[in-house]
């Protein structure tokens, strides 16, 4: 008889025995998802912890008469686990044993899994599978030469953790469950940011899988439709896991797997070992492992670190994530967010959660649903509990000038009507208890309510968008001013400013002008020449490799142009620099004047431009300037020459010594007003035009009925400016909103508003460790391969090869 899901829970109801099945289905997933050779063998380590159900009895028998080995047919019954009945004994099988017998075989490489985290296998793929695009798996002479000398793959289903220790427990319930589905390649699609999986192969001539089919044929024989036993186990899942919950935090699992590097996994391992109460430090000893927490992880690879600290809670491993950043043991700069790269795009539980790390620490956040103000609103009502006539008192004296009938709506009121900055700071700073509960909610220091940043570590931790807003003129106008103020005393106060202060100020004041040409001419020449669509990183800037390349580019166009005077490299002159934005305009001028030189080849378009009507394409050169409106080209060359030409007429490459060594007559601050006045109205221009890397972001946004958007930027010094969705260039790969975006606002390719937009890459250890990634074949080679696959496809079926290719 077939019992329903009511049925099995009714017969189940004991809450400890329900997570005994889980865990057993867990290790029977484990299983299925492994990669053995042909020649594999079931040990009878492995299926003697089995205690078979009287209908696992039964169908072990009739395995065996279609003689199926005895080993395989009762090792099959938990691979089944269910069918009409369950097969598998829950109270009488020995779960300990069952899982130190797979974690034996694990351990001894019988059983392979894929270590799916970081670069390792993504970049041994690339350089050794002869794959194309829209491969979808691979045989298993390539897997087995893809997975050779790399370590066990980490995966964790339930508290069951695999890895190089074979199977670990954790405290902290996850569902990350193991796979052969790897993220493995990018395809020759330029505007395809997917990372696509491949399939990896299993021994299918090994009797466990050969024989699989016949004893799914004595089970369908007996029913077509199983029991009920798939919704009981979704059931419990649920009961026990709760996906439902808005703080799940399996989203740790990828991100300390990718957004770290090795050193700082390894340091995050020893913040652990020393600050969890000998949690960790139990696991480690388990494994034979004691001592000092630097000697006993310096050996150990990113797959055993990964292993070991998954074994605590979540909220330990954040506690640590933020410990050793807030130590700067590990160094995530301001304006950094790290995510998983390869594994970055699984989402978990209902809310569809991940996890990031900023320099404010980690956070679990959806990026489905903007949950940030409904976390704000529970935190107030965890601050001020709402359940007590004080608190209410309080919240009601707090809330005083809201409108509404109850509580509940004046607090609704006034979350709706402030920021979530100037709500979370008048309402937790209101008293201490309260940055004293959120802090403890957060996950914050005890000391953090003495911290003047702890308004944007909680409106970071709450998920809120946490823009750098830091100004990076603001130290060049700073000084600007303080020039200008010592300039009228000078010419005209009681008090004139000594040369000593004057030079000091000076000084500094020539290390800002030079920093901030040196940035926005490198950012120009790379925006406006450099082909972005085809870059690895799609429209990000480095400062570092990106600023060398402008360089040498302009180094190039001046030794073109016989001009021996200019010198473009790692340090540039102020002359040079004053120089440089006219050079870019005459060459900019050139590339015009040669625009069919720089044709990207129709093989490189993205897929997609041929396929539809309603996107477009307009990146049909290699150098993007050639594809901005006419309008944009004349100002852009316009605005670079007059900049050249106010730095150098007034002589300001020159001002430096006259400024530091000269007098203080009224004379001397009269040309150094007119100097300060052309530096300002040269720096205005490239600010104008999005010369220089300010952050643009959102001030505003509004959808009518037809789910069209306005969104409104805005920037430090107030300039702002809208963009209308949808529009006809949603798939180019430009920067999302979500982070702050620099924009080039001379750059328009598509009136009125469709500007050339960046963002910046922040040079980091992260960063560095993800320097050439992705990583995509050309497209040439992807032809040659699919001419090859077809030719060895007609051989086969004209008898003259053999099939040496994975089905694609």
């Amino acid at each position: 008889m077939v019992k329903s899901k009511d049925e099995l829970l009714a017969d189940y109801p004991d809450r400890t025995l329900r997570e005994k099945i889980l865990l057993l289905s867990s290790l029977s997933n484990t299983l299925t998802e492994c990669t053995i050779s042909n020649n594999y063998r079931v040990p009878a380590r492995l299926h003697e912890p089995l205690k078979l159900t009287a209908y696992g009895e039964e169908k072990v028998q009739q395995f065996l008469r279609k003689r199926i080995p005895y080993s395989e047919a009762r090792l099959m019954c938990l691979l089944q686990f269910s069918w009409v009945d369950l097969l598998v004994d829950p109270v009488e099988t020995n779960l300990t044993e069952l899982r130190e017998a797979i974690s034996d075989q694990i351990k001894q490489r019988e059983l392979i899994y894929p270590f799916i985290f970081g670069r390792l296998l993504y970049d041994k793929a690339f350089d050794t599978l002869n794959i194309s695009d829209g491969t979808h798996s691979i045989n298993l002479a390539e897997t087995s030469a893809l997975l050779t000398d790399t370590p066990q793959g980490v995966f964790q289903e339930n508290s069951f953790i695999t890895g190089p220790y074979g199977i670990l427990e954790s405290k902290q319930w996850r569902y990350y469950p193991a796979s052969r589905s790897v993220n493995l390649y990018h395809c020759s699609d330029l505007s395809c940011a997917k990372i696509h999986p491949l399939y990896l192969a299993t021994g299918r001539d090994a009797s466990i899988n050969k024989r699989r089919a016949d004893a799914s044929k004595i089970l369908r024989a007996e029913s077509e439709t199983p029991s009920a036993w798939g919704s009981f186990l979704s059931q419990i899942f649920d009961e026990i896991i709760n996906p439902d919950r808005d703080n799940a935090a399996d989203g740790l699992i990828p991100l300390i797997g990718e957004a770290f590097t090795e050193a700082e996994l390894r340091t995050l391992a020893c913040w652990l070992l020393d600050n969890t109460r000998g949690e960790l430090r139990k696991t480690f000893a388990d494994l034979g492992m004691h001592g000092r927490a630097e000697d006993m992880t310096q050996d150990l690879s990113r797959a055993q670190l990964m292993q070991l600290c998954l074994t605590l809670e979540d909220k330990m491993i954040i506690q640590g994530i933020d410990g050793v950043i807030r130590e700067t043991a590990v160094q995530v700069p301001r304006g950094e967010i790290r995510r998983a790269k390869v594994n970055g795009g699984n989402r978990f539980g209902k809310f569809r959660l991940t996890a990031e790390v900023g320099y404010r620490g980690t956070r679990i956040f959806s990026d489905t649903m903007n949950m940030a103000p409904l976390r704000l609103r529970h935190l107030v009502e965890r601050m001020y509990r709402v359940d007590s006539v004080e608190d209410r008192e309080e919240l009601d004296w707090q809330l005083r000038s809201e409108t509404g009938e109850t509580l509940e709506a004046r607090l609704d009121s006034y979350l709706n009507r402030h920021s979530p900055e100037e709500a979370a700071k008048n309402l937790i700073l209101a008293r201490k208890s309260n940055a004293v509960t959120a802090c403890e909610i957060l996950g914050l220091p005890d000391n953090s309510p003495e911290d003047p940043n702890l308004m944007s570590a909680v409106l970071w931790k709450l998920g809120f968008p946490s823009p750098d807003l830091s100004d990076p003129h603001f130290d060049f106008w700073r000084l600007h001013e303080e020039m200008e103020d010592m300039v009228r005393a000078g010419a005209t106060g009681p008090l004139p400013p000594s040369a000593e202060d004057f030079r000091g100020i000076a000084a500094n004041y020539f290390v800002q002008l030079e920093n901030m040409l040196d940035d926005s001419l490198a950012f120009t020449v790379w925006a406006l020449t450099n082909d972005h669509f085809a870059d690895r990183k799609s429209f990000v800037y480095s400062s570092g490799e990106d600023r060398v390349e402008s360089y040498s580019w302009l180094q190039r166009a001046v030794e073109a142009a016989g001009d021996a005077v200019l010198e473009y490299g790692k340090k540039n002159s102020l002359y040079a620099l004053c120089r440089g934005f006219g050079r870019l305009s005459s060459e900019l001028k050139i590339v015009s004047n040669e625009r069919q030189r720089w044709e990207r080849p129709v093989e490189d378009f993205p897929d997609w431009v041929d396929r539809q009507q309603l996107l477009k394409f307009p990146f049909r050169h290699t150098i993007p300037f050639l594809d901005l409106t006419d309008a944009s080209r004349e100002l852009i060359v316009n605005r670079l020459q007059e900049v050249s030409r106010i730095l150098v007429s007034n002589n300001i490459s020159d001002a430096r010594n006259s400024w530091l060594h000269g007098g203080r007559s009224t004379a001397d601050f009269d040309e150094v007003r007119s100097s300060l006045s052309a530096i300002r109205q040269a720096v205005q221009i490239i600010e104008d035009c999005g010369f220089v890397r300010m952050n643009f972001t959102i001030a505003s946004r509004q959808m009518d009925a037809y789910s069209r958007s306005i969104t409104r930027f805005t920037r430090p010094r107030g300039y702002s400016f809208e963009l209308h969705l949808p529009s006809q260039y949603d798939w180019l790969g430009l920067p999302t909103f979500k982070t702050p975006i620099h924009v080039v606002t001379a750059a328009c390719f598509s009136a009125p508003n469709h500007f050339l937009r960046f963002r910046s890459e922040i040079r980091s250890a992260y960063s560095e460790m993800w320097a050439n990634y992705p990583r995509r074949k050309p497209r040439s080679q992807q032809a040659a391969r699919a001419l090859t696959e077809a030719s060895a496809q007609w051989n086969m079926m004209n008898g003259s090869g053999e099939e040496t290719i994975s089905p694609t």
